[in-house]
């Protein structure tokens, strides 16, 4: 019998215990239509690709419509089955939801070089269809259809990237820009070719229980993370789109990505609150922000639904962060602090396909309105400075897009501040 409780621990997937289980098509089949917690259908369905049997093609597909790691680990599967067909409905007719994971699922079947030939054309297809569906309101996934393009070398990948940053305002600029380049130097993206390619334990490190730390780490200063006056923050992987993201260092702090523009995280669980309990003493705990107050509120309200969204799934993870690498809850954090959160630890804890995300023009725009909510209703310690770190992220970045001589680059400005 298959207990999918005994795959996961604490909300998160244990690599040993799915690696080790081998059940039939038919009882995996009824432990996928059965379960219900988000982290046993993940690693259900991360079973289901290893075994790669056609019967279970039916529950994976009803997954697709999932949010977070459920759905991206049913894409998973079906492009390891071969599912073309399932996938190209899911993008064609799906809602918001099932659309992001037949990206993702497409996307690793054109990685593993099994798409059929009439992908491309099908992906061509579909940049209109994400275009038309910007310009009438909707959520546009262009980005994500060519990102399959660029995995595939379709050479009317160029023309489509441009169609779709001049149609959709709220596109991904920095990632189109990537895979521009991308295709320009090598034919592919190898970049998301590597990373779709590799074993499913990389593919959803993200997901995979780690046993806590023996002790937490020592505390560090604000002096520690912010140079001296005059020196330049480390660079995140965003300040040259579609340059090679530097790797990580191996004690850098691990957060689960945001919806980008392709992977996600387990649904309801970010385990921010678990992370801040260990590392803080009982007595100096943190309230968590109430990010369903903030959703609701006035600064809110002046983005747009796909700002809010990315706000409020990578807010858990820069409160886990802040406690982690700076030793203090979010909202006790100085302008400063806050601004070598985002330039600095944020970078080193996503993957750079969610970094380009996490610190886009308009994701900068929602932590300023976060930071306002955050100082209008008194939970921030240093009140208003918290919107004057955003500012100095701001300023940083547009320098670093400047120096490196990129033109019709993102748009820091403030849009608090009049356009001269």
């Amino acid at each position: 019998m298959l207990n999918a409780g005994d795959l996961t621990r604490e909300g998160r997937i244990l690599e040993a215990a799915v690696a080790s289980a081998a059940p039939d098509a038919a009882t995996l089949a009824t432990a996928l239509k059965t379960a219900t917690a988000p982290e046993h259908l993940a690693a259900l369905a991360i079973l289901a690709g290893r075994l790669a049997s056609k019967d279970l093609v039916p529950p994976l597909t009803a997954l697709l419509e999932r949010d977070g790691a459920p759905g991206r680990a049913a894409a998973w599967a079906l492009a390891q089955i071969g599912c073309e067909r399932e996938l190209l409905h899911a993008v064609e007719h799906g809602k918001l939801d099932a659309r992001e994971n037949g990206y993702v699922g497409l996307t690793a079947l054109a990685a593993r070089s099994a798409a059929s030939a009439g992908l491309a054309a099908a992906m061509i297809a579909q940049v209109a269809s994400e275009i038309a569906r910007a310009r009438s309101g909707g959520t546009g996934l262009g980005e994500r259809a060519c990102r399959i393009l660029a995995v595939l070398g379709a050479k009317e990948l160029p023309d489509l990237i441009q169609q779709v940053i001049e149609s959709d305002r709220f596109c991904d600029r920095f990632e189109l820009q990537r895979l521009r380049k991308a295709v320009a130097d090598g034919g592919r993206d190898s970049d998301t070719i590597r990373d779709l390619t590799a074993p499913w334990s990389v593919v959803f490190a993200d997901q995979i229980y780690a046993p806590p730390a023996a002790a937490p780490p020592a505390a560090a200063s604000s002096s520690k993370l912010l140079p001296a006056s005059g020196a330049k923050p480390a660079a995140p992987p965003t300040a040259k789109p579609g340059a090679p993201a530097a790797k990580p260092p191996a004690q850098a702090p691990q957060a689960s990505a945001p919806r980008p523009p392709a992977m996600d995280t387990a649904e309801g669980d970010d385990g921010a609150d678990d992370l801040a309990d260990a590392a803080l003493p009982a007595e100096g705990k943190p309230t968590p922000i109430d990010w369903k107050d903030f959703l609701v509120s006035p600064e809110a309200a002046t983005l747009a639904a796909p700002i809010k969204s990315l706000v409020a799934q990578i807010g858990p993870v820069l409160e886990q962060l802040s406690v982690r690498a700076i030793q203090a809850p979010l909202t006790d954090l100085s302008g400063n602090e806050f601004a070598a959160l985002l330039l600095q630890v944020l970078p080193q804890a996503l993957p750079p396909q969610a970094v380009q995300a996490a610190l886009s023009p308009h994701a900068l725009n929602g932590y300023q309105a976060l930071a306002k909510y955050l100082a209008r209703t008194g939970v921030a310690t240093a009140g208003d400075d918290l919107v004057n770190g955003v500012k100095l992220v701001r300023q940083e970045l547009t320098a670093q897009m400047r120096q490196s001589g990129i033109l019709g680059g993102p748009d820091y400005s403030d849009p608090d501040e009049p356009k001269v």
